[in-house]
């Protein structure tokens, strides 16, 4: 594993979906919260580190998808 997430767009002419920006495992969430643009919409992946309730270290890969309710077209 070396990257924490992957971010994806809708490419200009709306036929493919293009690798908008990566970030390496060394990166948090709230890196990757940054590069979601404020004012389109972005397909992510996102590779999530969390402990359990009795003290156990776990990992979850989450798919995102991000559309800002009042700046998208």
């Amino acid at each position: 594993k070396d990257l924490r997430y992957c971010i994806f767009k809708i490419s200009d002419d709306r036929k493919t979906i293009e690798n908008d920006c990566q970030g390496p495992d060394t990166e948090t969430f709230q890196d990757f919260v940054k590069h979601l643009p404020e004012d389109q919409p972005r397909y992510a992946l996102c590779d999530i580190n969390y402990e359990t309730d009795d003290g156990r270290k776990q990992n979850k890969l989450c798919f995102f998808f991000w559309s800002p309710d009042d700046k998208t077209s």
